[in-house]
């Protein structure tokens, strides 16, 4: 061994002894209610490193965002889906690159072997587009569905929820065959599948876990008020609520602002790691930001520093989806 590499090799064995702390970067959309000067709808694509990081706007652009419902990232972008102005949108991390998709009613999307996947709650049906085209045509994946709402699609399978009337978790093939209705009974705005399980919030404060068959389902958390997000790395699950109790000034107890909490995977030790936006004036009405949705944006952790400088290449930081249990 070269001199330089027996350099290398102490200084992996050396950071290998240091215990991780374990550092994530979030993206989060938000929604709240402006009144001065004008009475608006406003949205924003959010970030911070947790746990300890400062919150700040990625994009603010009213024309890009307005009303997105949840945030996902897929393949070094942030996407979200915004109702309010018939589109999908995706940025890079730093909130550039905006690209914007055309799509009516879309409520939550996601990216797989080059398509975009996209459910439409109120038209019943799943749509696919090719983001690489400028003005992409839509396909449609599946149609005649009651109340499509999230949905998470790996390389073989995709799955969706469905809300209203119909509360279930469904599956199929790729190619739209083969639908399966795996759970039942529970309304859930957002899931992660994993390698080998699927992780669902639910709206009345579940976490739960199942298999992918959804067999066994567990509960992992609960009370913990509207849940609508998700996201799932390998040692912490990430929540977010749309709105959470708040005390006024006048010891008046109402919903204040959205936050998010993490959890270890067992669904133990929850906290809050993020609140959004709460300002209170006693002279306007009182509109905290809801929060919409949580994604995470993977940063090695230190551990890892010593694996790459042993010999795998430090490429510094990647922005990618994270599926792991």
């Amino acid at each position: 061994m070269k001199k330089r590499g027996r350099q290398f090799l102490a200084l992996a064995l050396s950071c290998s002894s240091f215990t991780a702390m374990a550092a994530d970067q979030l993206v989060w959309s938000e929604t709240f209610q402006r009144f001065t000067p004008t009475f608006q709808t406003v949205g924003s694509i959010n970030t911070a490193t947790v746990p300890g990081g400062t919150s700040s706007a990625l994009v603010t652009d009213p024309t890009r965002v307005k009303g997105p419902n949840g945030v996902e990232v897929v393949g070094g972008r942030i996407w979200w889906p915004d109702q309010q102005l018939n589109r999908v949108v995706s940025a890079l991390p730093d909130g550039s690159d905006l690209k914007s998709y055309n799509v009516s009613g879309a409520y939550d999307i996601d990216v797989q072997g080059g398509l975009l996947y996209v459910t439409r709650q109120n038209s019943g049906d799943i749509l696919t587009l090719d983001p690489s085209l400028q003005f992409p045509p839509a396909d449609v994946f599946k149609s005649g569905l009651t109340s499509p709402f999230a949905i998470d699609v790996t390389a073989d399978s995709v799955f969706w929820s469905q809300v209203g009337t119909s509360n279930r978790l469904m599956r199929s093939n790729l190619d739209g065959s083969n639908v399966q209705t795996l759970l039942t009974g529970l309304t859930s705005y957002d899931f992660e599948v994993t390698a080998s399980h699927i992780y669902l919030t639910t709206t009345d404060g579940f976490v739960k876990r199942s298999n992918l068959d959804g067999s066994d389902l567990t509960t992992l958390a609960s009370g913990l008020g509207f849940l609508n997000g998700i996201d799932v790395t390998a040692d912490t699950i990430y929540v977010s609520a749309l709105q959470a109790l708040f005390t006024t000034p006048q010891g008046n107890t109402t919903l204040g602002a959205g936050r998010i909490l993490s959890m270890t995977l067992d669904g133990s030790d929850v906290v809050e790691v993020v609140r959004a936006q709460q300002d209170f004036d006693p002279n306007l009405p009182f509109s905290p930001s809801q929060m919409r949705g949580v994604a995470v944006l993977a940063v090695p952790e230190p551990s890892s520093y010593a694996m790459l400088l042993a010999g795998l290449a430090l490429t510094g930081f990647a922005a990618r989806r994270v599926r792991r249990d």
